[in-house]
């Protein structure tokens, strides 16, 4: 079977232990701050308890950085992690890209994005496929 012509995927996944997550929010006031951007904020503040969601996020953003090709380095994490914003219109989740990784999806050619978040118990999830335009 020819793959010429056809699209690439790409794709990163990843868990967040929410109890973590929890305490990294509580014991770090600053932290949501410098890695969720305020709409972020808003929508996970409007839940009577606002970790899982902002675990899921969480774990999206780092699902992100895979698929990108990138890792979790000292530098420069928070803003990395800034400039992937999940974005809550109507029903489900999207990703919207910023400024570095923005540059690096267009690089890569990435023409469309899915994200796939949940969170049950101590833990939260998040998959995401990014579908890149065939090669010349």
């Amino acid at each position: 079977m020819s793959t010429a012509g056809a699209p690439r995927i790409r794709h990163g996944v990843d868990l967040v232990h929410l109890p973590k997550l929890r305490a990294l929010l509580q014991e770090q006031p600053r932290f949501a701050e410098r890695v969720f951007t305020q709409d972020e904020r808003a929508y996970c503040d409007g839940f009577p308890d606002p970790a899982p969601h902002y675990a899921a996020r969480f774990a999206a953003k780092e699902a992100t950085l895979k698929a990108l090709g990138f890792g979790m380095t000292a530098m420069g994490v928070d803003a990395r992690l800034r400039e992937i914003e999940v974005v809550r219109k109507g029903t489900a989740p999207t990703l919207a890209l910023h400024g570095r990784s923005a540059r690096e999806a267009e690089r890569l050619g990435v023409v469309s994005t899915s994200v796939s978040l949940t969170h049950d118990g101590d833990h939260a999830m998040a998959a995401v496929v990014l579908l890149t335009e065939a090669p010349a």
